[in-house]
C-alpha cells in the first residue's frame, strides 16, 4: 500500500512536467514528419495541418494541467506535509501550462516548414 501511495502522490506531483514532455515530443515529431512529406501538407483557414495539431495539443495538455491542478487543489488534505505537495503540484502545473505555451506561439508567427 506505500508503494502505492507514493507512485500516486510522484505522478501527481509531476503531472505537469509529463504532459509537457508528452507534448514536447508530439509537436515537434509531428511538426518534423508533416515538413519531411510535402505531400501531406494541406491549409486550413490560413494555418498548416501541422499548426492545427499542434494548437489542438496544447489545448488538450493545458486542459489536462488544469484539470488535475483543481482537483488537486480541491483534494482535502489532513497532513501539513502534504500541503507542500500540493503547492508544488499546482507549481509545476504553472510552470509547464507556461511551456506549453510558449512552445505553441510559433505556429502563428513562423511558418511550418521554414
Amino acid at each position: 500500500m506505500i508503494a502505492s501511495l507514493f507512485t500516486s502522490s510522484f505522478l501527481k506531483l509531476f503531472s505537469g512536467p509529463i504532459i509537457w514532455a508528452i507534448h514536447f515530443l508530439f509537436i515537434y515529431s509531428f511538426n518534423g514528419i508533416m515538413c519531411a512529406r510535402p505531400a501531406l501538407r494541406r491549409e486550413w483557414v490560413g494555418l498548416s495541418l501541422s499548426g492545427w495539431a499542434i494548437v489542438l495539443a496544447s489545448v488538450m495538455a493545458l486542459l489536462a494541467i488544469v484539470l488535475i491542478n483543481l482537483r488537486e487543489w480541491r483534494s482535502d488534505m489532513d497532513a501539513s506535509n502534504r500541503d507542500f505537495a500540493r503547492w508544488m503540484t499546482v507549481g509545476l502545473g504553472v510552470l509547464s501550462a507556461f511551456a506549453i505555451i510558449l512552445e505553441a506561439i510559433p505556429v502563428f508567427l513562423v511558418p511550418d516548414c521554414a
